[in-house]
């Protein structure tokens, strides 16, 4: 009975050490259901008046020579049935965040293809409804121009007044957005010579905060120190001082425009790191060339606890207590070890077991136990018991065993002598 208690608490505890092994190597994180965004109706129609650019890339490119003079001709038409205020103004492109088609904003400035572009400056336009017009850019190319791709945009943008009342905050460094109704962005894609375009990234700065969901953020910035459009392939990996790596995000940038810098952004999803020191390797590949750089940052145990709050509260992580790196290894290694010598264990057990049965019936029969009061000692099934006595050599092979007699005292003296005599022929042997 105590070897049947044993075996169960050993099966126990390997499938324990086993469930304990699952949670150490994959912590349990909140699903999130993403809610799609919807696009707000076009209120405006803005597009080149030049029917093969219009039906063709949508935009305008084509090559240019230094000191040359290029006239570009937009439609904009008002869709609605309402008069419709609108700006439209050149300006440059800038990427988005992880690189992206975007532009400034009419009140930003220009420094680069955009200030080629005249009239220079917001104007203010309304149209009636349904009302359609067209409005020409002249492109001015300097006589000093790169070899590259220049790109100028023109951009149409309804801003609408805020209405609302007040609003109280307490917040710092807030930053309100400005009251975009919608825009459009049109580019002017000017090429000059582009395979003498110079080719350049550049790897600047490197920021660890986090979200409001307590989540970690990575920021790289990336500057395109080219002339030419780049859009790059590369990854951040952030390792520990063991150079374990501990998050790793694959990335394919949008597109970066010469002169310009992107955010390259990366959050790491239901990640929490435990208070130590770190290191961030970026990299980017582009044209055949790579750049890279690693910074190091420390997370203190005050962040990790707030940021273990907020994403406990925001339903990302569920735990009660961060595992370190090294001790999660050290954990996984143990539950290991522990399970095979509680297998090793097991074997032992069973092995001894089948010598325990047979010394125990040899015992019992030669203390003049009946073959039944036998059998219920050792607490085995007829069948099997019969097996046993048949290779202790009690009854022949095919006979059963007269379950109500015993052996008599000199059959049993005879067969211990000639068990013994077995024994001391195998210890000859060996």
């Amino acid at each position: 009975m105590k070897s049947k208690s044993l075996l169960l608490t050993c099966g126990l505890t390997v499938l324990f050490m086993l469930w304990l092994l699952s949670l150490i190597s994959s912590p349990s994180y909140a699903s999130q259901a993403a809610i799609p965004e919807q696009a707000p109706k076009a209120s405006f129609w803005f597009a080149p008046s030049a029917k093969e650019a219009r039906n063709g890339l949508g935009y305008y490119r084509e090559d240019v020579m230094p000191g040359e003079t290029k006239d570009y001709k937009f439609y904009v038409k008002n869709l609605e049935n309402t008069e419709l205020s609108l700006k439209i103004y050149a300006t440059d492109p800038i990427p988005l965040q992880n690189g992206g088609k975007d532009f400034k904003s009419y009140n930003a400035g220009v420094t680069h293809a955009g200030a080629w572009l005249h009239p220079q400056g917001p104007k203010d336009i309304t149209l009636g409804p349904n009302e359609m017009r067209e409005y020409t850019y002249i492109a001015s190319i300097p006589d000093d121009l790169e070899p590259g791709q220049h790109i100028a945009v023109v951009a149409v943008s309804e801003y609408n007044e805020f209405q609302g009342p007040a609003v109280e905050t307490n917040m710092v460094n807030t930053t309100v957005a400005p009251d975009i109704e919608n825009q459009s962005g049109l580019w002017i894609v000017m090429d000059y010579e582009l395979e003498k375009a110079r080719h350049g990234l550049a790897i600047h700065s490197f920021k660890h905060d986090y979200i409001a969901s307590g989540e970690s953020r990575f920021t790289v910035s990336l500057e395109n120190t080219g002339t030419i459009l780049e859009q790059p392939t590369g990854y951040l990996e952030i390792r520990d001082t063991s150079k374990n790596i501990i998050y790793r995000n694959d990335y394919e940038a949008g597109s970066i425009y010469y002169g310009t810098t992107a955010s390259m952004v990366s959050i790491a999803r239901g990640k929490l790191l435990m208070p130590g020191e770190y290191e961030a390797y970026f990299e980017a590949n582009y044209a055949g060339q790579k750049a890279w750089r690693m910074f190091k940052f420390t997370v203190t145990p005050e962040a990790k606890n707030e940021a273990q709050a907020l994403m406990e509260y925001a339903g990302k992580i569920e735990v009660d207590g961060g595992i370190p790196d090294w001790l999660r290894s050290v954990l996984i290694a143990g539950v290991i070890l522990i399970s095979i010598l509680v297998l090793l264990l097991l074997w032992l057990l069973v092995k001894r077991k089948k010598g325990d049965l047979e010394e125990r019936i040899s015992r019992y029969m030669n203390k003049g136990y009946s073959f039944e009061r036998t059998r219920r000692k050792v607490q085995l099934d007829r069948t099997t018991f019969t097996l046993y006595v048949v290779k202790l050599g009690y009854i022949a092979e095919g006979e059963e065993p007269k379950w109500n007699q015993t052996l008599n005292t000199s059959q049993a003296m005879e067969l211990s002598h000639n068990l013994k005599g077995d024994d001391d022929n195998v210890m000859k042997g060996a």
